[in-house]
This record gives C-alpha cells, structure tokens and sequence, in this order.
C-alpha cells in the first residue's frame, strides 16, 4: 500500500470512528446548547448588579444629541425592571460569548478530521473577537451617527422628543448584535475554505450576487434610512472581500476528498 492510499485509509477510519446516529447528534446538540444555556445563565446573574450602568452606558450615544425638554420616558409599571434585566442578558451575551462559541465548535468537531480539530482555541479567540469588535464598531461609530441624524430631523419644530427606553434598548441591542454577527463572515469564510467546502474562485464568482443580498439584508435589520443601512452594507462587503482573501491565502482539501470537488486558490 502507497503512502498515499495508507493516509487516506487513516483518515476514513478516523471519520468513521466519530460517526452518530441522528439521535445521537440530537442529544449532543442538546447537550452543547444546555452548557451553552447555562453559561448564558451564569453570566446574566453576573451582570445583574451593573445593570444601570450597562444602561448608562447604552444610551450614551443618544445623549448629546436629545433637544431641550427631550429625554428617555416609560410609561410602563414593569418597563424599567425589564429593561435593566434585558441589559443585564445583553452583557451576558457578551461574557459567555466564549463559552457559547466553544460549545458550538464540540458539536461540529466530531465530523472533523484531527488536523481541524486542533483549530479549537483559534476559532473561540477570534471569533469572540471578531463579534465583539463589530459589536464596538457599531457602539462607537455607527450609533452616534444614526442619533445625531434622528435627532436632527424636525429640530427645531417645538416637539420634544420622548423615547420610551424599552424601544431605544431594542433597537440598539439590535443593531450592535447584528453587527457583531456579520462580522464573523471573514471567519466563517476560513473554515469553509479550509475545509474545502467554498474556494476563492467560487466566492469571486458569486460577489455580485453577494452585494446584492448584503444590501437586502442591510435594508431588513436597520432603521428605513440610507445612513444606517450603508454603514452596515459596505463594512459587510469589505468583510466579504476579506473573507475571499482569505480563502485564496489558507484555503485546503480536507484530507482524503476527491480533488475534483474543491478549487484550488490562486496564487495571490
């Protein structure tokens, strides 16, 4: 037996040895999303003490820019006690993003080969990076952006502006979370790539289909205004062009598949 066909066996003997029954990937899925679960748990409980300051903190973009006689209201029993509570899972999302990402990681990590199993710590560190990062590039540049201009409109006209701070968190929870998730694009990119599922050629091939679903995902999760949704859209497209980079820098085979199914990348 050639080296070759010797490493191919090995690695078909090292997938069948992780193969599940349905059932049993049901019950890890179940198992992964009860950690995960309860790390979530774990980390709102934590968070719970500093929910006026983590509300503080969330409405100051829109602070320097409310009107004379203008600020947050409720008119609501029970809004202020949700509204810190939901602060409080917001923060916890943030600090059991680790936790979450790892135990999606064991989930998938049984159908892949050792080589790829070993990208565990990588993957946790940079995509807890990644979804922070996009959660703070939308705190810091994109939030002050979008109040300023809401707040803008009509100035002037004598009509106070009252916001109920039930739909001010939900509307910058919202926009920060996405964010933080569509920046895990250039990441995800890398392990298709690296496990032979996309190439750079195919995602090349695919851009302009790409812009357009990125500008109708843009128009969905954002405020009906061109400000907002441009600076979701053309982040994401650049993430999208970092992402084919990055395939046709580390993209790879995985071991043992049939050549014809992957592209190799070009040289850059």
């Amino acid at each position: 037996m050639s080296q070759q066909e010797a490493t191919e066996a090995h690695s078909g003997d090292e997938v069948e040895s992780y193969r599940m029954s349905l059932l049993e990937h049901l019950l890890e899925l179940r198992r992964r999303v009860m950690i995960a679960g309860l790390a979530l748990v774990v980390a709102v409980c934590l968070m719970l003490p500093w929910d006026v300051e983590i509300f503080d903190w969330l409405k100051a973009p829109a602070q320097p820019y409310f009107p004379e006689g203008g600020g947050f209201t409720t008119r609501k029993v029970a809004e202020k006690f949700l509204t810190y509570l939901k602060c409080s899972l917001f923060a916890g999302a943030f600090l059991s993003s680790p936790v979450i990402f790892f135990q999606a990681w064991r989930f998938v990590a049984p159908g892949l080969y050792k080589r790829e199993r070993s990208l565990a710590l990588p993957f946790v560190v940079s995509s807890t990076l990644s979804f922070v990062g996009g959660a703070a590039f939308c705190y810091y540049l994109l939030l002050p952006v979008a109040m300023q201009f809401f707040m803008s409109v009509g100035a002037g006209d004598g009509i106070a502006s009252q916001i109920e701070i039930a739909e001010y968190l939900s509307f910058v929870t919202r926009l920060m979370l996405v964010f933080g998730v569509v920046f895990e694009l250039p990441l995800l990119i890398f392990f298709l790539a690296r496990l032979g599922l996309v190439s750079a050629q195919s995602l090349a091939t695919f851009r302009k289909y790409a812009i357009v679903l990125i500008f109708a995902l843009a128009a969905f999760v954002t405020p009906p205004d061109p400000i907002t949704q441009l600076m979701l859209a053309v982040p994401l497209v650049v993430l999208y062009e970092i992402g084919v980079l990055t395939a046709r820098l580390w993209g790879r085979p995985p071991l043992g598949d049939d050549d014809t199914l992957w592209e190799p990348p070009a040289v850059p």
